[in-house]
């Protein structure tokens, strides 16, 4: 009697290729996954000036290319409407009552786990390359990168920072994979100022003495100078040249990552921590409101495992972003995040995460931080001061420019949401004071426009 598995038993060489088969089909079928991931953070970026967001001029084509390949969220908002807590939150999953980094001078605690640190546990090799003190050692959002390098911020610089340059040598001297590469630019933070090649491009005709300087901006900010409708034009015409520049930028990034074999397996996200002001609601720069135009930011993921082409209209939040992708790595989330993996909404047509709220708080007054609150439900928008208990409600889908109060129309909502903030304003962490601001770091702030 022939013995199993023998070359003259023919049903156990059947089974094994029906077996062969099945495991072949079963990887076949399986969703593809990203080994790496690289995030960028472009401070200060507005997306209704992206080509993909619907703006006319030539901005954004690498940004308009990857988007098209990939998921694009029409509504992602921070959760803060300036560099320090809002990067918080994205690289941490929660808003800024939960990791405690709500004004200047804080620093993210000890218990507060970082993307980088739960990567690294898990065998990534993480570097970051930042163009923000904020993002550095004197906060601790550095926490868990194998390598972090700093590239000091320039307000009145005219050429791209060395962020891109230096992510392409890194990626190019062959980083253990799999990794996590953090790359945060500051180049389209004001001053508006970029080579005259891009400016000459954007700008049209004008004589008036608006500059995109942050100095004269502060003093528009201050009441020491104003801005008229053709100002503004300009200013948002400089403001577009860096904005493109920026994406070239960023397009050698990505070619970089293709010649070296890595955006096959290399998912993508590519975001900002706010927008900016351009006399929408009479202010300029960020920091000190919660409207759209400074909480609304772009958010693209391309990458194995995401759809091309998708756009998902359902608001999100900068605190999503973690879950999200460590989901599409096939990586566990810590326990306890505010943020939800957004793969239902395009993983499938007419997938929704229900009735959801979403906060964002910690602006920064420099009179007095963490006033201005706000909580939004589907289309409807609360904003909230904490001090005066003022409030108003906006229907974004009928006033996207948030000019109407519509309390009087929705009075059950409105309780109903400011209910929902001072829940959340509850369940806030018990932080230590934020240090002092040293004499350096002030003349630093007063020169990027914070102070």
């Amino acid at each position: 009697m022939a013995r199993i598995g023998s070359p003259a038993s023919p049903p156990a060489r059947a089974l094994g290729w029906l077996a062969l088969g099945l495991l072949v089909a079963g990887s076949a079928c399986a969703p593809p996954r990203p080994r790496n991931l690289v995030l960028v953070s472009i401070d200060t970026l507005r997306p209704d000036l992206l080509g993909c967001y619907g703006h006319e001029r030539p901005t954004s084509p690498a940004l308009d290319t990857l988007a098209a390949g990939g998921v694009l969220f029409e509504t992602a908002l921070a959760a803060a409407p300036w560099t320090l807590p809002s990067h918080a939150s994205l690289l941490t999953g929660l808003y800024p009552s939960r990791h405690g980094v709500r004004r200047a001078g804080a620093v993210l605690p000890d218990d507060v786990v970082t993307w980088a640190a739960w990567l690294r546990e898990r065998g990534f090799t993480t570097s970051a390359i930042v163009n923000s003190h904020w993002l550095g050692r004197e906060t601790r959002l550095e926490r868990g990168f194998d390598g972090f390098v700093w590239v000091e911020e320039n307000v009145r610089r005219r050429r791209p920072s060395r962020v891109g340059e230096l992510a392409a040598r890194w990626l190019a001297e062959g980083p253990a994979e799999p990794f996590f590469l953090f790359l945060h630019f500051y180049d389209v933070h004001s001053d508006y100022a970029s080579l005259p090649s891009y400016e000459e491009r954007f700008r049209q005709p004008y004589d008036g003495p608006a500059d995109g300087s942050t100095r004269q901006l502060r003093a528009v900010r201050e009441g020491r100078a104003s801005l008229g409708p053709d100002d503004v034009r300009h200013l948002l015409d400089l403001y577009a040249a860096g904005v493109r520049q920026m994406d070239d930028a960023l397009a050698r990034l990505l070619r970089a990552l293709r010649d070296l074999g890595l955006r096959e397996n290399t998912l993508l996200v590519v975001t900002s921590d706010h927008g900016e002001e351009f006399l929408e609601h009479e202010g300029v720069l960020h920091g000190r409101t919660q409207y759209e135009e400074v909480l609304r930011v772009p958010l693209i993921l391309a990458g194995p495992g995401v759809p091309a082409g998708v756009r998902v209209r359902e608001p999100v939040s900068l605190v999503d972003v973690m879950p999200t992708a460590l989901t599409l790595l096939a990586l566990p989330a810590p326990a306890g995040l505010d943020g939800l993996d957004l793969g239902p909404l395009f993983a499938g047509a007419g997938a929704t995460l229900g009735e959801r709220i979403l906060f964002a708080e910690a602006d920064w007054r420099n009179e007095e931080d963490d006033v201005l609150r706000a909580v939004r439900s589907g289309r409807y928008k609360l904003l909230v001061d904490r001090r005066s208990g003022a409030r108003r409600l906006f229907d974004l889908d009928r006033d996207p420019g948030e000019r109407v109060d519509v309390q009087a129309d929705h009075p059950e909502l409105a309780r109903q949401l400011h209910a929902a903030l001072e829940a959340f304003a509850r369940g806030a962490r018990e932080v230590a004071p934020p240090a002092e601001l040293t004499p350096e770091e002030r003349e630093r702030l007063q020169a990027l426009g914070y102070l």
